[in-house]
């Protein structure tokens, strides 16, 4: 073939563009088919997310309405189950469903009044396994929160057994009773101060008890009319017509001080009594209303178990914190509202084995006659009381009839001999308390 044949069929070769354009195509077809692929896959991802997030948000709505009835964790987390069910979930290989009360991570980490719910599924790929290898996980979060609108002012003031048998065990291994306690007042802490505390406050105030209540430094000398004498800033009942009154101290009607009046101590540890050599209770002190979650959790804290049980005391200090007669005592944010059931609802919270065995003033009759009095004439001022027995003997009836004497109603009294019923009880009160004063809706936060 001469070259000018040659040069002539190369030049041919180059402008024929048929197997050119097939080649192309065959190229292109897997591209096509593989977007197309990935496509329909992430259509089915998404619309699995849509659905897990339904099933997210359903459960989490679910539990936290549970709580806001006054049902457990352990039933909010299966209401949240059953509600994400309904929804499509299917337990299986590669499926999960966790209920965390409180949250465990977000905005909403640790608080009591929020539950979070994380959904997950496997999904197999279709058409992109031919490009992806394994397969898709997709998952989807919800948090609800019980949302409060406060129409009224709330105060708690919560009577805190500090008593040597405080220090005893509880039924769960390495937990004392007193720990339990504890835990209980702080739920009822985190439950009944709200966020917002404006244009009404929520708020509540702390009376540990064993022997004595210690007041503190701050109120020692306000309420006894006496100096300080080193650390020793406990005091017990006060005598006279005021004794079973919420009057404000004043001359003739002074709180008695535990240093000088141990050594005339009655009741059936009285002995031991007039033998303390230093206050008591030592750690455990009072505090006045407060809207500070942090500070009254850290008192809660500091609790230590000493003394026997004077709780007549205690009862009448959680008297005298929601009392308006004290705002000369109590000032500024501490200072109780008008009795006045229109604005502002209070409550008292009794916790005791209400086996009261020890007091100091003969004349207003032993610590158990004392409460009943003092318990009559709060309920008369307006206050509701809650009685919490932890412990309570059965076969003792006078602290029976103390324990059902004092409370408002056959429905503000608890008796539990357990740790779980005991925080059980705490957190139905603060509920109720709060709905009491406001409008409690769940609401997806997250």
């Amino acid at each position: 073939m001469s070259g000018t044949k040659i040069f002539n069929t190369a030049r041919h070769l180059t402008k024929d563009t048929q197997g050119g354009s097939a080649i192309m195509i065959a190229f292109a077809i897997p591209v096509v088919i593989g977007a197309l692929g990935i496509a329909l896959d992430t259509g089915m991802w998404y619309l699995n997310k849509r659905q897990m997030q339904q099933m997210a948000d359903t459960a989490s709505l679910g539990a936290v309405r549970t709580l806001a009835s006054g049902g457990s964790v352990t039933t909010a987390k299966q209401v949240a189950m059953n509600d994400a069910v309904r929804n499509g979930y299917v337990a299986s290989e590669g499926s999960s469903l966790t209920v965390n009360s409180p949250p465990t991570s977000g905005a909403y980490a640790g608080d009591p009044n929020a539950v979070e719910v994380v959904v997950s599924r496997r999904l197999p790929l279709f058409f992109s396994a031919y490009f992806l290898s394994g397969s898709q996980t997709v998952s989807a979060r919800s948090v609800s929160y019980q949302s409060s609108v406060l129409g009224k002012n709330l105060e708690v003031s919560m009577m805190l057994d500090v008593s040597s048998s405080m220090g005893g065990n509880s039924e769960i291994r390495g937990t004392t009773k007193l720990e339990a306690m504890q835990d209980a007042a702080k739920s009822l802490v985190d439950i009944v101060v709200q966020p917002a505390q404006t244009p009404f406050t929520s708020r509540v105030a702390i009376v540990p008890y064993s022997s004595a209540v210690n007041v503190g430094s701050t109120y020692f000398k306000p309420v006894t009319n006496k100096t300080l004498s080193g650390s020793w800033s406990s005091v017990v009942e006060r005598a006279g017509s005021s004794a079973f009154t919420d009057d404000a101290p004043a001359s003739n009607k002074w709180l008695g001080s535990f240093k000088t009046k141990k050594s005339s101590a009655l009741g059936a540890y009285s002995s031991t009594v007039k033998n303390y050599s230093s206050n008591v209770p030592s750690s455990s002190l009072m505090s006045p209303l407060s809207t500070d979650k942090t500070a009254l959790k850290a008192t809660i804290s500091a609790f230590t178990a000493s003394g026997t049980t004077a709780g007549h005391i205690g009862v009448a200090w959680t008297w005298y914190t929601l009392s308006p007669k004290w705002s000369n005592v109590f000032t500024g944010g501490k200072t109780p509202n008008a009795y006045d059931s229109n604005s502002t609802l209070k409550v008292v919270v009794l916790l005791s084995d209400f086996d009261m065995n020890s007091y100091y003033e003969s004349a207003n009759g032993n610590s158990s006659v004392q409460t009943q009095q003092l318990c009559t004439n709060m309920k008369a001022a307006g206050i509701t009381i809650y009685t919490v027995a932890y412990g309570l003997d059965t076969s003792n009836s006078t602290a029976v009839n103390l324990w059902k004497g004092c409370s408002s109603s056959v429905d503000t009294r608890f008796s539990t001999t357990t740790v779980d019923g005991l925080k059980a009880a705490f957190k139905t009160i603060a509920q109720v308390a709060l709905g009491g004063v406001s409008t409690v809706t769940p609401v997806l936060v997250e």
